[in-house]
C-alpha cells in the first residue's frame, strides 16, 4: 500500500527544483526576451536620431557659409544635397538619407531619383498611407519624430517591407531630412539575440537539471534510508507488542495457577483444623493442598514420637542437635 506521507515527502523534494526551473523559464521568456526586444528597438531609435543630427549638421555648416557670404543659397543647397546623397551606412553600406520639403516635394532620394522634384502629396505606400504628408504633419507639430510605413528595401523596388524612419525639419531651408531602419533587419537581430539567449538558457537549464538531479538523488537516498529505518522500527515495535502480549498472557496463565495463602486463617487450638471462607473446618493438610502448590506428605515429629512411643529408642530416627536434643 502506498504511503501518502511518503508521496508528500517525494513531492517536497522535487518541488524546489521544479520551481527553480519554472522561474528561470519565466524570467528568460517572460522578461529577458521581451526586454531585449524593447531595448534593441530603443537602441535603433537612438541611432536614427544621432544619424539624422549628423546629416543635419551638414546643412547647418553650408547654411553658415551662406550667412557668411561665402557661397550662394542655391549653391549651398546643391552641395549639401549631393554630399548627403553619398552618405551611406550599415553592414552593406546601403542604408541612406533622403530629403523632402514641406510641400511635400522630393528634394533628394539616392534610390528613387524618379521621385525628385515630384509632388508627394498623394503618394502612398502599399498599405495606402500617405507617408510624406504624415511626415510633414509630424515635423510641423514636433519638429522631429518617428514615422512607420511600407517602403522598398534599399535599392530593391521589388521587396517592399516595413520601415521606421526618423525625420527632422531644418527650419532655415524648409527641408526635412530623414533616415530609417527596416523592421526585417530588426527582427533578424532580435532572432539572433533570442537564439543566443536560448542557447545560454538551455546550458544553464542543463546545469540546473544536473545539479537538481544530484540533490534530488541524495535526498531520495536519505528518504529511502529513513523509510527503511521507520519500517524496521515499526516491525520491531509490532514484534515487541506481540512479545509483551505473549509474556503478559504467560504471566497471567502462571498467576492463575499460583495459589497463595493470605489473610487471617482461623485455626482450631486443639485439632489444628482450618476454617475456610464457607465456614467449613478442614484438615490443615487438605487446606494447604487446595490453596497452594505444596504437596503434603505425612511424618512424625520427635516430640510426638516420644509421646506416642515412649518405650521406643528414637535416636536412630532423630539425630540429636548440638545441645543433645532430638531434632
Amino acid at each position: 500500500m502506498i504511503n501518502p506521507f511518503r508521496q508528500t515527502d517525494n513531492f517536497k523534494i522535487f518541488l524546489p527544483s521544479l520551481l527553480a526551473i519554472l522561474l528561470f523559464i519565466i524570467a528568460i521568456f517572460g522578461v529577458a526576451l521581451p526586454t531585449s526586444h524593447e531595448n534593441l528597438l530603443k537602441q535603433k531609435q537612438v541611432m536614427l536620431v544621432e544619424l539624422v543630427h549628423t546629416a543635419s549638421s551638414i546643412l547647418e555648416r553650408y547654411n553658415a557659409q551662406v550667412r557668411g557670404g561665402e557661397i550662394s543659397l542655391d549653391m549651398a543647397k546643391e552641395l549639401a544635397k549631393e554630399q548627403i546623397r553619398k552618405l551611406h551606412y550599415g553592414p552593406d553600406h546601403k542604408n541612406y538619407y533622403w530629403i523632402n520639403d514641406m510641400h511635400p516635394r522630393m528634394i533628394m532620394h539616392p534610390y528613387r531619383p524618379e521621385l525628385e522634384q515630384q509632388d508627394l502629396s498623394t503618394f502612398s505606400d502599399r498599405s495606402g498611407k500617405h507617408l510624406f504628408t504624415e511626415i510633414v504633419q509630424v515635423v510641423k507639430k514636433e519638429g522631429a519624430g518617428f514615422v512607420p510605413y511600407m517602403w522598398q528595401l534599399n535599392d530593391d523596388p521589388q521587396h517592399i517591407t516595413s520601415k521606421l524612419s526618423y525625420v527632422k525639419l531644418f527650419q532655415p531651408w524648409g527641408w526635412i531630412i530623414g533616415t530609417g531602419v527596416y523592421m526585417d533587419d530588426v527582427s533578424i537581430e532580435i532572432a539572433k539575440i533570442s537564439q543566443k539567449l536560448l542557447y545560454i538558457s538551455l546550458t544553464i537549464l542543463l546545469l540546473i537539471g544536473c545539479l537538481s538531479t544530484y540533490i534530488i538523488r541524495q535526498q531520495l537516498i536519505t528518504v529511502k534510508l529513513r523509510q527503511i529505518a521507520e519500517t524496521e522500527v515499526e516491525r520491531y515495535s509490532q514484534n515487541l507488542e506481540k512479545l509483551v502480549e505473549a509474556r503478559t498472557e504467560e504471566l497471567q496463565q502462571a498467576q492463575s495457577k499460583i495459589k497463595i495463602l493470605k489473610g487471617l486463617l482461623p485455626v482450631c487450638a486443639n485439632c489444628k483444623k482450618i476454617r475456610d471462607d464457607k465456614g467449613t473446618w478442614n484438615q490443615i493438610e487438605l487446606y494447604i493442598r487446595d490453596h497452594s502448590e505444596a504437596q503434603i506428605s505425612h511424618g512424625i515429629c520427635p516430640v510426638c514420637a516420644k509421646v506416642l512411643y515412649p518405650d521406643l529408642d528414637l535416636s536412630e530416627y532423630f539425630p540429636a542437635d548440638s545441645a543433645g536434643k532430638l531434632s
